[in-house]
């Protein structure tokens, strides 16, 4: 997601054969007879590390080989492909050691940035983040990944990165909705990606907002998340708990209300609780038959009963036909 490269494979640059070296001499990088020895050593080195050990030497006794760019590719996408995050963050970082021109610290930022956030190295992944997006700005899915650390942080309880979160996700989610794909994205994948993103990214920018205290900029977020059909009950419960809220404010308002002002009021206060039954009419939707949320369902409707006899003339006639039409069909 990083790096938009096209090389030739070590193993081409390297092979073997009067015919290949001949035309090599005339097509391809122009190198000495010890560097194509020194390469061949990092091709058949054993491991990342080995292949790196092998790289320092290579880069120490041939700072500028026509190789270089080859090599240094060959192994980042050999780190790209670690799955010990730990181990991939210590190569990320050993290949920047030797390969330290600023055109070369690319080659492994997604690596670098994929083990802080996996390793729980939330301030270097932010500001590894931060860097990169200064020099591209567009990569919406960096934007998107610094957002989703942020919000898990938040849940944790650590409020530090709230702001940056927030203005990721925003940035992220005006340039996925102005259609604006990232340079080098690769376009088929572009719809799908869209979709899913944009789910997370009103998830995550709800939950930083509700963090930060400003519940109006976090009801509309998280209204958008389920619109768009986010599978986290949290979201169901947290929009009813603020739709809740809001009306228990405006009924508070309405009570004192003088006279003149109180019919306007007291709409404004039911207005305010139909948004509530239907809010816990779709978390109950979206509970049902889910034995993880069970006792939260059960909860819901225990909620939902007063405050739905309360608009309906006493009676739960057509509650449950209310919870039907949020329920989605059987797949």
């Amino acid at each position: 997601m990083f790096r938009i490269l096209s090389a030739l494979a070590l193993a081409c640059a390297l092979a073997a054969g009067a015919a290949a070296q001949e035309k090599s001499k005339q097509d391809g990088p122009k190198v000495s007879g010890g560097e194509r020895d020194a390469a061949q050593k990092i091709e058949k080195a054993k491991g990342t590390e080995a292949k790196l050990q092998a790289a320092a030497a290579f880069v120490k006794k041939y700072p500028g080989s026509a190789l270089r760019a080859q090599i240094a590719d060959s192994i980042a996408r050999e780190i790209d492909a670690t799955t010990d995050q730990q181990a991939k963050g210590s190569l990320a970082q050993t290949f920047l050691e030797i390969f330290n021109r600023p055109d070369e610290a690319g080659l492994v930022t997604a690596s670098l940035l994929n083990s802080y956030i996996n390793t729980g190295q939330t301030q270097d992944a932010m500001t590894l983040g931060t860097q990169w997006l200064g020099k591209h700005p567009d990569d919406v899915t960096v934007m998107q990944n610094l957002t989703i650390l942020a919000s898990a942080q938040a849940i944790k309880g650590n409020n530090a990165f709230v702001q940056q979160g927030r203005n990721y996700g925003a940035k992220a989610i005006a340039q996925i909705e102005a259609d604006k794909m990232p340079e080098g994205f690769d376009a088929a994948r572009w719809p799908e990606f869209k979709q899913q993103a944009l789910v997370s990214l009103y998830r995550e920018t709800g939950v930083l907002a509700y963090k930060a205290g400003d519940n109006a900029a976090a009801l509309p977020l998280l209204e958008k998340a389920i619109g768009l059909g986010t599978a986290d009950a949290a979201v169901y419960f947290l929009v009813s708990d603020l739709n809740n809220d809001i009306y228990e404010e405006t009924a508070k308002s309405a009570i004192v209300a003088s006279a003149a002002d109180k019919p306007a009021a007291t709409k404004k206060a039911e207005a305010a609780l139909d948004r509530v039954i239907e809010s816990y009419a779709r978390a109950i939707a979206f509970t049902d038959g889910k034995p993880d949320f069970a006792q939260a369902n059960a909860a819901f409707r225990e909620r939902l009963v007063p405050y739905y006899k309360y608009r309906h003339q006493n009676s739960t006639d057509g509650m449950q036909q209310l919870i039907d039409k949020y329920k989605k069909p059987a797949q």
